[in-house]
């Protein structure tokens, strides 16, 4: 799962799949806008990010182990996702550094993680920290809540939390995160990228030709699955015919011999819908033709049997 503070919100809990998203973000571009889209979705989040209308980042990573898609990819299965339905889609405004600084650790190395905070040393930490001049960021969260803690060659730089647009020098929220209870943190190394100069992506990849590519994918899905559906569909009610007339095979035969196996065929060929009101004018031509060939008792004591058995079959 991607942690990351929620930043001021602009929009939440939006539905992409009601959403022409190329088109959404040529308009983050042209607005020049400086945040992050997150999408969570049945089977994972993704995270775009942008600086100044310029889209440096695209990641995705699978709930079920973690591993993470990047770029075009990435964007195939955001879009893939997001039009499969149930997915939300969360914007959120960042400063032109902070927006950098998520960059590059979205991008960067894991080197602790999920660790208890209550067992770990923070100052040992922060004195490695300093002594290896690392650039990342400590991560603290709960459940509800995510903050971080950035440092640049070994050194603090500043604090993200909810609700933040840009680093903040003041711990404040941040460190209340550290103080409820099952708080965790990670320990993570950002990479270079967060120095600026990062790609547009919107300039590298033909993003409505992918977004075209998943919507064609995904009607053709849907197709095949409807014809499926219909498929199976057909094969039980050829099961649920073949039931029945073997029942009122076995019935006419019990009362009035192989003729009546005929009788029953033969009706039955015209066509039976199987409901309640639709067998009663099979049962009148069966009947009118069975008298023809068998006393109206045996002709009546069959029908009745046929419609109890039916009627229990059918429900």
């Amino acid at each position: 799962m991607i942690l990351l503070p929620r930043g001021n919100p602009v929009k939440e809990k939006i539905d992409p799949g009601k959403i022409n998203l190329p088109e959404a973000l040529r308009k983050l571009q042209s607005g020049t806008f400086t945040g992050y889209l997150r999408f969570e979705t049945k089977t994972g989040t993704g995270v775009v990010i942008f600086e100044a209308g310029s889209l440096i980042s695209a990641l995705f990573e699978w709930a079920r182990d973690g591993e993470r898609l990047v770029n075009e990819a990435a964007f195939e299965r955001i879009f893939e996702q997001s039009l499969a339905g149930g997915a939300t889609l969360d914007i959120y405004r960042l400063s032109t550094e902070l927006a950098r600084s998520i960059h590059a650790l979205l991008h960067g190395e894991v080197l602790y993680k999920g660790q208890d905070l209550k067992l770990i040393d923070i100052k040992a930490l922060l004195a490695k920290l300093k002594e290896d001049q690392m650039s990342g960021c400590l991560r603290i969260y709960t459940k509800e809540h995510v903050a971080l803690i950035f440092y640049r060659d070994g050194n603090p730089l500043g604090f993200f939390h909810d609700g933040s647009t840009d680093i903040e020098t003041t711990a404040g929220h941040s460190m209340s995160v550290a103080r409820e209870p099952g708080a965790k943190i990670d320990v993570l190394l950002a990479t270079n990228n967060g120095e600026g100069g990062a790609v547009n992506l919107l300039q590298t990849i033909d993003l409505l030709s992918v977004w075209q590519k998943i919507q064609d994918g995904v009607v053709r899905q849907r197709r095949t699955q409807v014809e499926e559906a219909n498929r199976s569909k057909e094969v039980v009610e050829k099961d649920r015919q073949q039931k029945v007339l073997s029942l009122l095979r076995g019935t006419a035969e019990k009362h009035i011999g192989k003729i009546g196996v005929s009788l029953v065929e033969k009706e039955f060929d015209k066509g039976v819908p199987l409901g309640a009101d639709s067998l009663s004018g099979f049962y009148e031509r069966l009947a009118k033709a069975a008298k023809l060939v068998a006393g109206p008792s045996a002709v009546k004591t069959m029908v009745e049997e046929m419609q109890k058995g039916l009627g229990a079959f059918l429900k």
